[in-house]
Parts: C-alpha cells; structure tokens; sequence
C-alpha cells in the first residue's frame, strides 16, 4: 500500500507481489511476480490503470531481521484507456524479520516523468491482515462516496 507521488491528491496505490528467494550468506537472490493497480479515492471510476510484472529481487541482510532489498525490471501498465505501454519499475525497501518494511518505488516510461511510490510493504506472515486493511478501507470509500453522491456532492 501507498501513495503515489506525482502531484495527485486522493491517488494511492495497492501492490501484489509473491516469489521465492534462496539464501546464501549475508544476501538473497530471487524473483516476484507483480501486480498492481492506481485508484483515484476522488473519482467515480476510481481505477487509473493496473500494472503487471516480474520482478528480480536482491536482499542483503543488514543484521538480525533487518533486511535491504533492491529489485529492477520490466512491468506492463495497462491504463484504464489507451494501449498497453512498458515501463521499468525499480523498489527499495528497508525491512524488519519479514513483517513489515517501508518501500519506494518509481515507474519510468519512455516520454513521461517518474511516478514516485512510498509506501509500507507487509511479509507474508502479515498477508492476511494487509489484505484485510485494504479490503476495510476499499468499503469505508465505497461508504464515504455513497453519502457524498446521496447528499448532492
């Protein structure tokens, strides 16, 4: 979960990502596919665009529980009009024991600026209670825009 960084009030973003990496030392070497999709809270179709990938993660761990992971790589975006469109995506995100880490993550198209991703990324001993986390805030919006819409705004 996140917001996204390029300008837009009400934009977040929610992130998917599940892989495997194999230890060996001090560091990690793995891969994670990706999904995601943008959401504007503000607008009737909230749905901006949802992006596709695998990933290539690195993970240097820092001491004990305290991890560093890096991952680059080629994601699709597929915006809620238009054509398909390629972008690279790179993550950084400092974490503790696989629970929770704090990540930035940016998107860079060909022709465009940046989009710029800060965020918090939970391990997978958390998945259930993120999902419950997104799930409870996609209904307090639905909720909260069905009020607006029945009062007149």
């Amino acid at each position: 979960m996140g917001a996204r960084g390029r300008g837009s009030r009400g934009e977040f973003a929610l992130a998917w990502q599940a892989g495997l990496l194999a230890n060996h030392g001090r560091a990690a070497f793995g891969a994670a596919a990706y999904a995601a999709v943008d959401l504007d809270v503000r607008a009737d179709r909230p749905v901006l665009n949802s992006r596709l990938g695998v990933l290539p993660r690195y993970r240097r761990w820092l001491g004990r529980g305290a991890s560093l992971d890096l991952s680059v790589g080629p994601v699709v975006e597929l915006p809620r009009s238009g054509a398909a469109r390629l972008l690279t995506s790179s993550d950084v995100a400092i974490g503790w024991a696989d629970d929770v880490a704090l990540s930035g993550r940016v998107d860079v198209r060909k022709g465009s600026r940046p989009a710029w991703f800060l965020g918090v990324r939970f391990g997978a001993d958390q998945v259930t209670e993120a999902l419950e986390a997104q799930g409870i805030a996609l209904v307090l919006w639905g909720v909260i825009r069905f009020f607006e819409k029945a009062a007149g705004g």
